[in-house]
């Protein structure tokens, strides 16, 4: 009886390891860092230049929620977000569309996934595309990030 005992004890500590670490590797591979050289908007959040966090708080979920948060930790955003199919990036990359001189997050796909995690459209961004639609100056600005 002891014997059953120990090893099924065993047996769930193994469990929990290898579940912690499969849990560790699929967050992980949902993260990356950017410098961003422009102020831009996240929803209502407008963020300055500088470096910044990009993660998916909820790996599992369909509808994923990005945080990008920059690496002092003083400043933060959620997007939610939904996936598009894309050919899968050996980079990780970050896409923002310009209205003038104001930017507004848009994608993230991260290195390796053929899944790109599109942000959907706060009223301020269908604002500024309707305002420069007529000049017709929007213009997809996109970066590498790490």
């Amino acid at each position: 009886m002891k014997r059953y005992l120990t090893l099924t004890i065993a047996m769930l500590m193994f469990l929990a390891v290898v579940t912690v670490t499969a849990e560790a590797q699929v967050f992980g591979a949902q993260r990356m860092q950017a410098r961003i050289p422009f102020s831009f908007n996240v929803g209502k959040t407008t963020l300055p230049a500088g470096e910044y966090t990009i993660a998916v708080l909820n790996p599992n979920s369909d509808r994923k929620v990005l945080q990008i948060r920059s690496t002092d930790g003083k400043l933060s955003a959620l997007i939610h977000t939904s996936s598009v199919s894309a050919n899968t990036a050996d980079d990780a990359k970050l896409v923002f569309n310009r209205y003038g001189d104001r930017y507004f997050f848009s994608q993230a796909q991260m290195a390796g996934e053929s899944l790109s995690l599109t942000a959907i459209k706060c009223s301020a961004e269908r604002t500024e595309e309707r305002a420069v639609a007529i000049k017709r100056s929007k213009a997809i600005v996109a970066m590498v990030a790490r």
